[in-house]
């Protein structure tokens, strides 16, 4: 159950990232047309506000960014605080199950180089 929220919050933080990289290069591309559509030497203020609205789209993409990453953030960190709990309250017995997974998982490896 919990791991399954997890990979909700992860596929929800990677299509949002996706979303963003797609929109940062979408006004990219837009400024780049409109760059070269316009004659440098006659409309250097166009140009001039073209960069501006660039750099202001950028720091808008920036913001929605940060705010994305600590949304991400905090739900990984309610996920989180369960498990550091037990383990905390609990450290015999998570370095055991720690050691059997890891036994586990070097047989297996050992295994399939066989």
């Amino acid at each position: 159950m919990a791991s399954e929220k997890l990979d909700q919050m992860v596929d929800r933080g990677v299509g949002g990232a996706d979303q963003m990289k797609l929109q940062t290069a979408e006004a990219l591309e837009e400024a780049a047309r409109r760059l070269r559509s316009k004659d440098l030497s006659v409309h250097g203020e166009e140009v001039k506000q073209i960069l501006h609205d660039v750099e202001f789209r950028m720091n808008e993409l920036r913001e929605q960014a940060g705010a994305k990453f600590e949304e991400f953030e905090t739900c990984y960190h309610e996920h989180m605080e369960p498990v550091e709990t037990i383990i905390g309250d609990h450290p015999i017995p998570a370095v055991l199950v720690a050691m059997g997974v890891g036994f586990l998982f070097g047989m297996l490896v050992s295994r399939a180089n066989d």
